[in-house]
């Protein structure tokens, strides 16, 4: 086993921007990644909010690259995961959600992103968010400090593979489904 922090360049959460929720804008240039977007192996577009480049500028420390994985680390959404989608970049996360960027020499994000999602991890995330506080919240140490099954890299690429296969199925199928519902 590794720890998670050992196989990244980044583990850190955002920060809303000053004004908060009034402070968003209709459209724009820049995405700001809430927890309302993020779900197990999918991106939820619906409420996705967009801020001024003078917000962006001030929250460049955690502006999301292309395979990032998103973590939730509080409130009811905790502990669920997915990839960046590239459509929604340049973007932020704010504070509730936590940036994942594996070395890409160490960790493949797919790989990852199942791992994170397993029911076995879900479980233990759940656990350690609900440890002694009064509100579900995953730490930056206790992300950083998780156990990651030494696979080497070839494998991890196979593995990732069959999860971003998944990703893209589900993704379809969300897809029919709002089609439907429409």
């Amino acid at each position: 086993m590794t720890k998670l922090k050992d196989l990244t360049l980044k583990i850190a959460s955002g920060a809303t921007p000053k004004g908060g929720k009034a402070s968003y804008l209709p459209s724009g240039d820049y995405t700001l990644v809430r927890s309302q977007n993020v779900y197990n192996h999918r991106f939820e577009y619906n409420g996705l909010a967009f801020i001024s480049q003078e917000q962006a500028t001030k929250l460049n420390n955690v502006e999301l690259q292309p395979n990032d994985v998103l973590l939730n680390i509080t409130g009811d959404s905790v502990a669920r995961a997915t990839i960046v989608p590239d459509s929604i970049l340049p973007a932020r996360v704010n504070q509730h959600v936590m940036i994942i960027r594996p070395d890409i020499n160490k960790l493949d994000s797919h790989y990852l992103l199942g791992f994170l999602t397993s029911e076995q991890t879900q479980n233990m995330l759940l656990t350690l968010a609900s440890a002694g506080a009064t509100r579900n919240a995953l730490t930056k140490q206790m992300v950083e400090n998780i156990d990651i099954p030494e696979n080497n890299y070839d494998k991890q690429k196979k593995i990732g593979t069959i999860v971003q296969s998944f990703n893209g199925q589900i993704t379809t199928l969300s897809n029919i489904n709002d089609n439907l519902a429409a």
